[in-house]
């Protein structure tokens, strides 16, 4: 009994910790946002899964503190988004800073990520999977996949593979198909802005070689 009581205790307190600290950031995001010159859309997602396996993982999915606007010029969307695993009784809740804005053209899917410690030793050792690319800096350090090979060595190109080297190393990032987007576990507020820097940086650095214009579906305002 007097283990069930600490439990439940326990519980309760963890429920309330969440509760302040999730409304805490809830008031930082939307000082943040006005700041900034952006928008608090709150928990209203409308750009379904903008065609990122990440958007559908997990049992279930959660966006929240969306804001939307214009970012050094490039319009913007923001989201903390969490997908919850269930196994049995067990659930596992995984969080992520999300940054999402319009390529204007459409194009294979090109996912960028970091390697992990055992991925890097793998590729300096033996060889990784994934696209390779003239940089061994870069290989060691990014997984980069596409259902195109030759589209993504048009799209990582010198340039770009030097910006994306100057990113965060925690930073993931997905071109297409009709969507950019950087994201990276949930960040604290006061790191948002890095991440909106980033994605600013990455769309001014896409190739004018692979901008062939297409017909793009409408899309909400203001992304």
């Amino acid at each position: 009994m007097v283990l069930f009581v600490l439990f439940f205790i326990f519980v309760v307190v963890v429920g309330f910790v969440s509760y302040f600290v999730g409304q805490q950031r809830i008031r930082d995001m939307a000082a943040f946002a006005t700041a900034h010159g952006l928008t608090v859309i709150g928990n209203d997602w409308d750009l379904g899964d903008c065609g990122f396996p990440l958007f559908h993982a997990g049992n279930r999915r959660y966006w929240h503190n969306v804001l939307r606007g214009a970012w050094s010029g490039l319009p913007v969307t923001y989201c903390d988004y969490s997908y919850v695993v269930s196994d049995g009784k067990n659930q596992n809740t995984i969080s992520f800073s999300n940054v999402i804005a319009t390529l204007g053209v459409q194009m294979p899917q090109v996912t960028v990520s970091p390697r992990s410690a055992i991925g890097a030793f793998a590729e300096k050792s033996i060889g990784a999977p994934g696209i390779h690319f003239e940089s061994i800096d870069f290989n060691d350090r990014f997984d980069v996949k596409s259902s195109d090979d030759a589209f993504a060595v048009e799209l990582i190109d010198a340039q770009m593979i030097e910006t994306l080297l100057g990113l965060d190393h925690s930073y993931h990032v997905v071109f297409g198909p009709l969507y950019l987007m950087v994201y990276a576990h949930r960040k604290p507020v006061a790191e948002i802005g890095s991440i909106l820097d980033a994605t600013a940086l990455i769309t001014q650095r896409i190739p004018a070689l692979v901008r062939v214009p297409e017909a793009a579906p409408d899309l909400p305002s203001g992304v």
